[in-house]
């Protein structure tokens, strides 16, 4: 399968398709459905702008009420560095949350397309739950992330249900929806 999509228009594909068509996040649908997620690129590729434009979305996602914003997904489309120094980078994110008193209230989450669960084989597809087209981070308001724990019966069944899901698809369909990253 060989789709040409704009960034933007993948990484609607990579949200609509494989986090809420798989349903790898059960907490999702609901909120993108109900237009409360936003999807935005950043298509520099210098640090100081990716951080300027990562706390710029922090100061609007503090502006803005959430049941009017729930959450934003910001993808770095020209950020070319592996998942080590992607991963390095949202640790620089998490520090400015810290430093700006706002880990009470936000909490960042990294995807990217060579995204590495720790101790499985590299092989393995477990590992694609977190993969994305771009490298990715998403910002949780805190309050969302308690609202979906309430609501939410089997949070600690949720790996081994993806795993079991990635697992289940043929090597034909798994081309297919992940056709981006291979």
């Amino acid at each position: 399968m060989d789709k040409k999509l704009s960034p933007h228009e993948l990484s609607i594909y990579w949200l609509e398709e494989v986090v809420i068509g798989l349903n790898l996040c059960p907490f999702a649908k609901t909120p993108y459905l109900n237009g409360l997620v936003r999807l935005i690129e950043n298509e520099s590729t210098l640090e100081s702008d990716q951080l300027s434009f990562f706390l710029d979305e922090l100061e609007h996602l503090q502006q803005i009420p959430s049941s009017e914003l729930s959450t934003t997904l910001i993808a770095f489309v020209n950020d070319d560095n592996d998942f080590a120094d992607f991963n390095d980078f949202v640790g620089l994110c998490e520090d400015m949350l810290i430093e700006s008193g706002l880990e009470e209230h936000f909490q960042l989450v990294a995807f990217h397309p060579q995204f590495m669960l720790a101790d499985i084989d590299p092989l393995h597809r477990s590992h694609w739950v977190g993969r994305s087209p771009y490298p990715t981070i998403h910002i949780i308001r805190n309050a969302e992330i308690e609202i979906a724990l309430a609501s939410y019966t089997d949070m600690i069944g949720i790996p081994a249900r993806n795993e079991g899901k990635l697992l289940s698809l043929s090597e034909q369909e798994f081309d297919n929806i992940f056709y981006y990253l291979r």
